[in-house]
């Protein structure tokens, strides 16, 4: 299959600060081109099932311009991105068992920005790899699986100096049903307690040696009853 797309949003609030709405009287001097972020999108694959087993691959090249503002402090971003990437998909399923996982590896890069010394680089929170995996059995009585979620490294902000490490997340997830109408089950989330970080404010270690960064979060498990009426 292939497919080509074109799509957009308005930016609103995120252009407030930015030339494309004038400070005199809030006009758009360069009319809704300038308030509007748009992705451009060509994407080619093959999709393949048989049995039990059902197998996606798909290309993509993508082209996005967006307008967006930061508060804290005010900085704003105009700028324009290319990637190009394989999406993988895959699913098996046998008697009571079944096993899916994805995969999709992306190479980014800014193409123009109002900061000239990020262009090249890689765009912030992009990681080359990302990947996820569940398997699972159901018997009926009780139903028993895992997720695996994980990321390589990417950097925290565009100018490419500091570095999310890359990280992986182990979920599982158990129901029973010892009687009709009723289920207890037991899940846990992050279950080998790993550490990971999704987003950081700064783009480098500040003198005062403090990164303000975003966490998953701990191991958590939650345990419940379900009765059906």
């Amino acid at each position: 299959f292939a497919r080509y797309s074109q799509g957009g949003r308005h930016t609103a609030d995120r252009s407030l600060f930015s030339p494309a709405v004038s400070t005199t009287d809030g006009s758009l001097p360069g009319g809704d081109a300038g308030v509007v972020a748009r992705v451009d999108q060509l994407e080619a694959g093959l999709k393949y099932q048989s049995g039990g087993a059902s197998l996606y691959a798909t290309g993509f090249y993508a082209k996005t311009k967006e307008t967006n503002v930061e508060l804290a402090p005010i900085e704003l971003f105009d700028s324009t991105y290319e990637a190009i990437g394989i999406e993988l998909e895959g699913a098996y399923r046998t008697g009571p068992f079944t096993l899916s996982a994805a995969a999709t590896w992306t190479d980014a890069e800014i193409q123009d920005a109002l900061d000239l010394t990020t262009i090249g680089n890689t765009p912030r929170r992009q990681a080359d790899f990302v990947y996820q995996a569940t398997a699972q059995y159901d018997a009926g009585m009780f139903t028993a699986g895992a997720n695996v979620v994980g990321t390589t490294d990417s950097f925290a902000q565009d100018n490419n100096q500091l570095k999310l490490p890359a990280f992986t997340q182990v979920n599982a997830f158990l129901a029973v049903r010892p009687i009709e109408r009723v289920e207890i089950g037991l899940n846990a989330t992050n279950l080998f307690n790993s550490e990971g970080f999704t987003e950081a404010e700064e783009g480098s270690i500040p003198g005062n040696g403090i990164v303000r960064a975003r966490s998953i979060a701990g191991r958590t498990v939650l345990a419940s009853v379900r009765f059906d009426f």
